[in-house]
């Protein structure tokens, strides 16, 4: 039968265990809203740097069609995925372009708004917000690939070693 001094010993050992476990699972928690936070800023970031370059480029082009294209290729040349132009793709690539389109023609659009042409305000369909298509592309393109869109952005660097002469 254990004495009223190990009994008391062993409440507190069960306290100390129950007092690290509470530690582990709150650090575990903070670690996790930590990496959300920093992958939420860094697409922030991503998403910022995306939509702002292919608006300079909507800016640029008055012809609708040729600012799209250009648009997204600045857009595939930043991630590093054409040289030149969208035909480096490939086929396979068809369904994303698809995808971006309405994205770069709601740039071009806020670029190069139609002319005022009396009160036919009721025939002309609403402007589509970027910032609203891209976020739609970004949950379209995650639900086809399983992977965040803005991932893509991420580049490997190795490491790179420190040589001192």
């Amino acid at each position: 039968m254990p004495s009223v001094l190990e009994s008391l010993i062993d409440r507190l050992q069960a306290d100390c265990t129950a007092a690290e476990a509470a530690e582990r699972s709150i650090r575990a928690s903070v670690d996790a809203q930590i990496k959300a936070a920093e992958q939420a800023r860094a697409f922030a970031w991503r998403r910022l740097n995306a939509l702002s370059d292919m608006a300079r480029v909507a800016a640029l082009e008055p012809e609708r069609e040729l600012s799209v294209e250009r648009q997204l290729v600045a857009l595939f040349r930043e991630i590093g995925w054409v040289e030149n132009d969208l035909a480096e793709l490939g086929e396979g690539a068809r369904p994303l372009i698809g995808a971006l389109r309405p994205i770069a023609e709601a740039l071009h659009a806020q670029a190069h708004p139609p002319a005022e042409e009396g009160d036919s305000n009721a025939d002309k369909p609403a402007p589509v917000d970027p910032i609203a298509a891209f976020r739609e592309f970004e949950a379209w393109y995650e639900a086809e690939r399983g992977q965040p869109f803005l991932q893509v952005f991420e580049r490997y660097v190795p490491p790179t070693p420190v040589v001192e002469f």
